[in-house]
């Protein structure tokens, strides 16, 4: 596999570990949206959703941009992610 750093991918797939964090990324993968519409979306408080919109951006998950006072979120690498969530989503599929 090359130079993989393991640690890093581990760091990552930890981030992409917890289930408020998986619901705000799939939300994103539709494109993007602001704070308050994923905290409507994912039906956490707006501190809880800023939180984990920090940390998945601390992983270079997300990214942001400022429109006036708000801040607006988006997938960094859309199609890597979705493909990452259709793993999972099938994997699931497949359990049951």
């Amino acid at each position: 596999m090359g130079n993989v750093d393991y640690e890093k991918m581990s760091e990552f797939f930890k981030t992409l570990g917890n289930a408020t964090r998986l619901r705000i990324v799939k939300k994103l993968a539709e494109g993007e949206k602001c704070v308050g519409a994923v905290e409507d979306c994912v039906h956490a408080s707006q501190a809880n959703i800023s939180q984990h919109l920090t940390i998945l951006k601390g992983q270079g998950i997300v990214d942001c941009r400022k429109e006036k006072n708000m801040r607006c979120y988006y997938l960094k690498r859309p199609e890597f992610i979705k493909g990452i969530l259709s793993l999972i989503e099938e994997e699931e599929h497949d359990r049951h």
